[in-house]
């Protein structure tokens, strides 16, 4: 694979154009204005989403199987708060684990809580569309696998409890799949991204040619 070009080698105007930068704050309304775009990736998470939500109704203890389990309130308040609670670091450190093993050294969390995002940055990183994707998909992927094989294999209500997490998550997902599909948007063209994680920005680069 050939290696990514140099920061400096982006801001050579004859090669690249900087076709976005995207400053930390403007994550949330960038990701609702390409929720309805149909890439691959989106898609991918509507169909998970979808799917989840439909579990979520089938296994409603009461609809179709006995209402059994602790009880709705709780059932609810374990899937939509405890749980996606207890996943946000594994799904931050599934992110963290491409971006180590492609050689990023200082890798960054943060939060911004007023926009509901939580996300984990490769400072001065040049990542191309190849490994973007898979920073981008390993934590849908793993776990949606995972709860998918725990969906299966669990008594009734904790399949209702599972399946409202899973949808939960698809849409914890929707940042990353949101920029992954814009990548992938400059059909032919190179593109690379980087982030300044001190000045909260991130920068997106496409090749003048194919």
């Amino acid at each position: 694979m050939k290696p990514a070009p140099r920061i400096e080698e982006l801001d050579d105007s004859s090669a690249y154009e900087k076709v976005l930068t995207l400053p930390y704050g403007e994550i949330a309304p960038f990701v609702i204005g390409h929720l309805t775009r149909p890439t691959l990736p989106m898609i991918s998470v509507w169909i998970i989403a979808g799917a989840s939500l439909f579990l979520t109704v089938w296994f409603w203890p009461g609809l179709n199987y006995p209402s059994a389990g602790p009880g709705i309130a709780a059932g609810l308040a374990t899937g939509i708060i405890l749980l996606p609670l207890l996943l946000i670091p594994v799904h931050e450190g599934l992110h963290l684990i491409p971006f180590r093993l492609a050689g990023a050294k200082d890798i960054r969390f943060g939060a911004d809580l007023r926009q509901g995002i939580i996300y984990v940055t490769a400072h001065r990183f040049v990542a191309g569309t190849r490994l973007f994707s898979i920073v981008a998909l390993t934590p849908l992927i793993i776990i949606t696998a995972a709860f998918t094989a725990l969906i299966l294999f669990s008594p009734d209500w904790w399949k209702w409890i599972l399946s409202i997490t899973l949808f939960v998550h698809s849409t914890m997902c929707a940042g990353d799949t949101a920029l992954m599909g814009f990548m992938n948007s400059f059909a032919g063209r190179r593109v690379y991204t980087w982030d300044d994680a001190d000045k909260n920005e991130a920068y997106f680069y496409a090749s003048k040619q194919t």
